[in-house]
């Protein structure tokens, strides 16, 4: 690609000092971006069925949500299924199977192979990228184990990546890294050269154009885990355990699914154009096809070292125009039901970061400001504190895991009566996408408005809503069946205008 701004990083002499430490070290380049979108480089690598984790950026600042992060080409994938422990070479072929705990084991994996840092490099240069399902949490807290896992999603699903392009929406560059070890600094220059001629030269799919104001006529009745009936006594039963004072608030969900007679990248198309966000993921890890528009971050380490976690609670639709977008504003910050709501769940995650922060360090640095999105808008808060010595991203993620926002307050307790009244294991949804580097850089989301589709034959989408004391049963229902359909409505549209079209190459590797 033409228009070279930066040389490659590092130099040759610094790169031998790292190699002869036993560094895994990142060498890369930097060009302009040129327009190049994240899916527009998937497509021109020819992953389409491959081995790939994208995380896309679709609405960030400065700040937050600025990069998005495209790895491929594996040279190893950890997959915990309950304590059951597999780890996959490059092509799929087990390497090692043993029993263990599903979160710790990839912590001492990525020991394994430190990187060092330098100035120039993105925030994230290589690393392990995947998920953790909601259900590692009966890792980390005692719980009884009352839902039916009938998905039978894994705990823990990553894919351990050396090849790595950072897009930097604020500065409109892509870096293109390849880690090495072993191999010399020729060899990574000319790696990093054929990803660029691949960049410059292979085509791209159209972007897609979605028709206006198309109604969509409903060809399907998904399958649900419940009855309308079963969900309404959930909130009943919930409710009972509010008014007797164990909950202040808890999250309960429904989950649909149906048929898709499409690829999944096709779905991941639509959706990022119908509802872009700051978290959104694309995940093919064979078996299983992650399809994530999440506006939410759980957790990260940020540039200065910071721990972050950025709480949502409260939303209203867009407005029609900027003058009744305001107005829905005004209302939604001066409701004191959601003020209160939102101050609740921030007390929850200041709590989460003192217990693996530095004492004194934790602040709330924004509070209840307003963001916006394509449909709706939240209340935000970012809540910081300084790392404690000796404390990581995963024991970062370890504190704050699952979300309070998705759970309910107190956390435990309501992660308890989560596990008494919904009928199947959550799986990905309210769990975390993301990545761990290798140099101990750690970003993860919260899994809200995902499907997940497993064999490429069958997409479920879960969604709920928060049940306080005077919430409706009935009202609750509808409001999480709206969400969980609104996303199977993408998948309408995406079988439409790709006319079934199944690819070719699907579940070219499967870990399983």
């Amino acid at each position: 690609m033409e228009g070279l701004i930066a040389l490659f990083f590092p130099t040759r002499d610094e790169f031998k000092k790292l190699q002869e430490k036993g560094y895994r070290i990142p060498v890369g380049i930097k060009v302009p971006l040129h327009g190049l979108s994240p899916l527009q480089a998937l497509d021109k690598l020819n992953l389409e069925g491959k081995p790939a984790v994208l995380l896309e950026s679709g609405k960030g600042t400065e700040k937050y949500a600025r990069y998005s992060f495209l790895g491929w080409q594996p040279w190893l994938v950890y997959r915990a299924q309950g304590e059951r422990i597999t780890v996959y070479d490059g092509n799929g072929q087990i390497i090692r199977e043993y029993q263990g705990h599903p979160y710790e084991e990839l912590r001492q994996l990525l020991k394994l192979y430190p990187a060092k840092r330098y100035p120039g490099l993105p925030k994230f240069c290589g690393g392990a990228m995947g998920f953790i399902s909601y259900d590692m949490g009966r890792y980390f807290e005692r719980m009884p184990e009352l839902t039916i896992d009938d998905l039978g999603m894994p705990e823990a699903y990553f894919m351990l990546v050396d090849r790595l392009l950072v897009f930097d929406h604020w500065q409109q560059t892509l870096t293109v890294i390849v880690n090495v070890l072993e191999q010399d600094y020729h060899w990574a220059l000319a790696e990093i050269e054929a990803i660029l001629r691949d960049l410059e030269n292979n085509p791209a799919r159209p972007a897609v154009v979605l028709p206006e104001n198309k109604e969509l006529k409903r060809s399907f009745v998904p399958e649900a885990n419940m009855t309308q009936a079963e969900f309404e006594a959930m909130v009943v039963k919930c409710k009972e355990y509010i008014k007797a004072g164990d909950i202040f608030q808890a999250n309960l969900s429904i989950r649909l699914g149906r048929e898709i007679h499409t690829h999944p990248l096709n779905l991941y198309r639509i959706v990022r154009e119908v509802n872009p966000s700051p978290y959104m993921a694309y995940l093919e890890f064979g078996d299983w096809q992650i399809v994530s528009s999440s506006p939410e971050l759980l957790v990260r380490i940020n540039e200065e070292g910071y721990a972050e976690t950025r709480p949502i609670a409260g939303t209203r639709r867009r407005g029609a125009n900027r003058e009744e977008d305001l107005a829905l504003a005004r209302e939604l910050i001066s409701n004191e039901k959601e003020r209160a709501e939102h101050i609740m769940l921030v007390d929850l995650e200041r709590n989460d970061l003192g217990r693996v922060c530095q004492y004194g360090t934790v602040e709330v640095n924004e509070l209840m400001v307003i963001e916006e999105y394509s449909h709706v808008m939240h209340i935000v808060s970012n809540v910081r504190g300084r790392l404690a010595p000796g404390k990581d991203g995963f024991d970062l993620l370890r504190a704050a895991f699952p979300g309070g926002t998705i759970t309910g307050a107190p956390k435990i307790r309501s992660m308890e009566i989560i596990e008494e009244l919904e009928p199947t294991r959550r799986g990905i949804y309210t769990g975390s996408i993301g990545y761990f580097g290798y140099a101990g850089e750690m970003e993860m989301n919260i899994v809200i408005r995902t499907l997940v589709i497993k064999d490429g034959k069958k997409a479920y989408v879960q969604a709920g809503a928060g049940i306080v004391a005077d919430s409706i049963p009935e009202r609750e229902y509808f409001e999480s069946l709206k969400k969980a359909e609104a996303l199977l409505k993408t998948l309408e549209l995406a079988e439409e205008l790709f006319a079934r079209e199944v690819s070719s190459s699907f579940r070219k590797l499967d870990y399983n």
